[in-house]
C-alpha cells in the first residue's frame, strides 16, 4: 500500500488572545495649549493548540456492508493536534493636553480611542497527526499514514458593532490512499469560520473591544471597564495630576477585543469510486448476484469533526474559559468564562506577544507621559556676567526624548543641557520633552534673576602722613535694572597697601541694595610715595557670585612733605582777609624753618620747637580773636595738620 499526498491549502480560524507587538506610530504635536495624540498600532492575538482524537473502531472494525451477512469491514482513526492562532491588528490611541500637566492636583482630561487597523488581520491554522485505516483486504493494515494541513492566512479587519461578519473559508485537495495499484480512500479538509461583531454584554467589558485603567503618577482611573462599540471610538474619563511633575503611565490590563464566532471544521472522508466498484463486484460473487438487486456500496466514513458551531468549545475544551477568566481576575474573571461559553470569543493582551496559551499571562498596553524638571538652578540671585548652567531631567514615557527650551517666551536651544547668560533683571527659562512616540511632557521652568552692583570711594586719591590715618567714603550702589529680591550680602576689602599700612571697613559689609562705609587707612612708619589702591566690593557666593573693583589713590607724606599744605591754608586765611600780611608770613617762616630742621637734622628737636611755636602763636590768634577756633583747626587738626605732623615726628 502506498499514499499519495496532495498539497491542502486550508482557510481557517480563529482563538483569540491579545499581545502587544508595539510600534510607535509619529504623532503631531505642538507646544502649548494643543492636545497630543500618542498611537499604538498592537497586533493582539494568541496561538493555541487542540487535540483532536477520532476512532471509528480500527482496532476492531465495524461491518460497513452487510447483505445477510457482513461483507466489508473497515475503520479510519486520526490522532493529531489543531494549532489555532489569529492576530487582530489594532490602533489605540491616547489623547492629552500638555498644558494640563503644569497645574498640580487639577484635572487632566483623558481620550483613549480604540480603531480596528483595516486588513490588519489574520488567521490561520495548521492540522499534524496521523490517520490509521483498517479493512477487509488491506494486507498492510492497521496502515498508519502522517496527515498534514497549513492553511494560509487571509486578512480582514475585525469587526466590532455593525461591521459585517466576516468569514474565513477552508479547504483542501486531500490525500489519497492507494493500494495494489487502487486508489481507496480520500481525506480532505473542509472548514468555514465566521467572526461577527460581539454585542454589549450583561456589564462593561463583555463586548466590543474593552480595558481595564491602571494609572500610576496620577489618581483618578475609572473603576469601571471602558468599552469601544465601534471601531475609531473613544472613551473619555479625567485623572487628578500629581502634586509634583511625575511621569504618568495609563495601562491597559486586561484589553481584551471580542467577537462572536460560528462555523466547523472536519476531515471528511470519502471511498473512491474505485474502490466502491470493487467491494461492489467481490459481494456480487459472494452473494451470487444479491447485489444486481440490492445496494451494495459502501457509505462513507463520518467526518472527523474539528470543531462546530463556533469557537467557544474549542476554547472550553482547551480549558480558555477558564485561563482567560482567571487571568482577567475579579468579579469580572467569571463573567469572561460564562461568555466565552456562549459562543462570544474574548482576545486579551498576551505577555509576550502572540504567545500560545494556555497558560495564560495577560499583557499591559502602556501609555507613558512623559514628566520634565529643570536642575542646576541657581541659588539665588545672579551676579551679572555670572554664566548659569541648567539641564532638563526626563523621565518616564519612552526615550529617547527632545527638548524644546524658550528664554523668556522665545525658542532658545534643543539639547538636554543649556548654558548661558543671562542679562539684569529676571529671565524666564523653560523647557518641555517629547518623548520617541510623539508624547509630550510638562512645561518645567526656572527663572533666574539677574543683579549688578558698584562700588566706589571718595576722594579718589587721599593724602596720609606716614604715621597717621585718614579716611574714604566709600559708597556700594545696586545697578539700575537689577534684580531687588534676595540680593545678597557685599563684603568690602581694599588691596595695595604699602607696609606698615592697615585698612578698615565701618560697616565692613552690607546689603547690595545699597549701603555706605568709612574705610581708614591708620599708618604706622610706612614708606612714603604714591600707591595704587584697588577697593574690592565681593559677593562670596560660590559660582553666582563675584567682584566689582574701583581705583583709589593713596599719598603717603612724610611730616615736611605734609607741610605744604599748611602753608597753603595759611595763604588762603591771607587771601581772605582773615590774616594780614605779617601775620601770614609769621606762621609760614615758622614752617619752612620746621621743614628745613626736618630735611636736614631728622633726629634733633629743632622742628619740634619751631612746630610748637607756629601752634602757640596760632593759639594766640585764636585768643585775640584773629582766628575762630575752626579756622584754627584748619591749620593745626585733621589728619594732615600740625599737630598730626608733629605726632607723626613725633614730639
Amino acid at each position: 500500500m502506498r499514499v499519495k499526498t496532495r498539497v491542502l491549502s486550508i482557510f481557517g480560524v480563529i482563538c483569540l488572545q491579545l499581545t502587544l507587538g508595539v510600534a510607535s506610530m509619529p504623532v503631531a504635536h505642538a507646544s502649548g495649549p494643543d492636545p497630543v495624540t500618542i498611537t499604538k498600532h498592537t497586533d493582539v492575538g494568541f496561538t493555541t493548540s487542540v487535540p483532536v482524537n477520532v476512532d471509528t473502531g480500527v482496532g476492531s472494525p465495524p461491518c460497513l456492508l452487510e447483505v445477510a451477512v457482513c461483507l466489508f469491514h473497515g475503520a479510519i482513526a486520526f490522532h493529531g493536534t489543531m494549532k489555532v492562532g489569529v492576530k487582530l491588528g489594532t490602533d489605540v490611541a491616547l489623547t492629552y493636553d500638555p498644558s494640563d500637566l503644569n497645574t498640580p492636583n487639577s484635572p487632566l482630561p483623558v481620550s483613549v480611542k480604540y480603531t480596528p487597523t483595516p486588513g490588519g488581520s489574520t488567521a490561520t491554522y495548521t492540522l499534524d497527526g496521523n490517520m490509521t485505516f483498517n479493512f477487509d483486504g488491506c494486507i498492510n493494515c492497521p496502515d498508519v499514514e502522517p496527515f498534514h494541513a497549513l492553511s494560509a492566512p487571509i486578512s480582514f479587519t475585525a469587526p466590532m458593532d455593525g461591521d459585517a461578519p466576516i468569514t474565513i473559508p477552508g479547504s483542501s485537495t486531500g490525500i489519497t490512499l492507494n493500494v495494489a495499484g487502487l486508489d481507496v480512500i480520500t481525506a480532505t479538509l473542509g472548514s468555514s469560520l465566521t467572526l461577527a461583531p460581539a454585542p454589549p454584554g450583561v456589564l462593561p467589558g463583555l463586548g466590543g473591544a474593552a480595558a481595564v485603567v491602571k494609572v500610576t503618577g496620577a489618581s483618578g482611573a475609572p473603576v469601571l471597564p471602558l468599552e469601544w462599540d465601534s471601531a475609531g471610538a473613544a472613551q473619555n474619563f479625567t485623572l487628578m495630576t500629581p502634586a509634583t511633575p511625575t511621569a504618568i503611565d495609563i495601562k491597559l490590563m486586561p484589553l481584551l477585543h471580542w467577537v462572536g464566532t460560528s462555523g466547523n471544521a472536519q476531515i471528511n472522508l470519502h471511498w473512491t469510486s474505485d474502490f466502491q466498484d470493487a467491494v461492489a463486484v467481490i459481494a456480487d460473487i459472494v452473494t451470487a448476484g444479491v447485489c444486481l438487486i440490492a445496494d451494495c456500496s459502501i457509505d462513507d466514513p463520518s467526518p472527523i469533526v474539528l470543531f462546530s458551531g463556533g469557537l467557544g468549545p474549542v476554547y472550553t475544551a482547551a480549558g480558555l474559559d477558564t485561563a482567560i477568566g482567571t487571568a482577567v481576575g475579579g468579579v469580572a474573571g467569571p463573567l469572561v468564562a460564562s461568555r466565552i461559553a456562549a459562543g462570544f470569543v474574548p482576545i486579551p493582551l498576551t505577555s509576550p506577544p502572540l504567545t500560545s496559551i494556555p497558560p495564560l499571562t495577560v499583557g499591559t498596553l502602556t501609555f507613558g507621559i512623559a514628566a520634565v524638571s529643570i536642575s542646576g538652578a541657581p541659588a539665588g540671585v545672579v551676579l551679572k556676567g555670572g554664566s548659569i548652567s541648567l539641564t532638563a531631567v526626563a523621565s518616564g514615557g519612552v526615550a529617547p526624548y527632545t527638548y524644546a527650551w524658550t528664554k523668556n517666551a522665545a525658542p532658545f536651544a534643543t539639547t538636554a543641557t543649556i548654558t548661558d547668560t543671562p542679562a539684569l533683571g529676571s529671565t524666564t527659562y523653560a523647557v518641555t520633552v517629547t518623548d520617541s512616540l510623539g508624547g509630550v511632557s510638562n512645561t518645567a521652568s526656572s527663572v533666574v534673576s539677574v543683579y549688578d552692583f558698584t562700588v566706589a570711594g571718595s576722594p579718589t586719591s587721599l593724602q596720609i602722613l606716614t604715621t597717621g590715618f585718614n579716611t574714604y567714603a566709600i559708597t556700594e550702589s545696586l545697578v539700575v535694572g537689577s534684580s531687588t529680591s534676595g540680593l545678597p550680602t557685599i563684603g568690602l576689602s581694599v588691596s595695595g597697601l604699602p607696609s606698615g599700612a592697615t585698612a578698615a571697613f565701618s560697616p565692613a559689609s552690607g546689603n547690595a541694595i545699597g549701603f555706605t562705609s568709612t574705610l581708614t587707612i591708620t599708618t604706622a612708619n610706612a614708606p612714603a610715595g604714591t600707591y595704587v589702591l584697588t577697593l574690592i566690593g565681593t559677593d562670596s557666593r560660590p559660582a553666582i557670585g563675584g567682584t566689582r573693583t574701583f581705583t583709589l589713590t593713596l599719598q603717603v607724606l612724610t611730616p615736611a612733605q605734609a607741610i605744604p599744605n599748611v602753608i597753603a591754608s595759611i595763604n588762603g586765611l591771607k587771601a581772605a582777609g582773615v590774616l594780614n600780611r605779617g601775620q601770614a608770613n609769621s606762621l609760614i617762616v615758622k614752617l619752612n624753618h620746621a621743614i628745613t630742621s626736618l630735611n636736614s637734622k631728622p633726629d634733633q628737636p629743632t622742628a619740634c620747637n619751631q612746630l610748637q611755636a607756629f601752634v602757640n602763636e596760632v593759639n594766640a590768634y585764636v585768643n585775640g580773636g584773629k582766628l575762630t577756633p575752626a579756622q584754627a583747626d584748619l591749620l593745626l587738626g585733621g589728619p594732615l595738620g600740625i599737630l598730626a605732623i608733629m605726632a607723626a615726628i613725633p614730639c
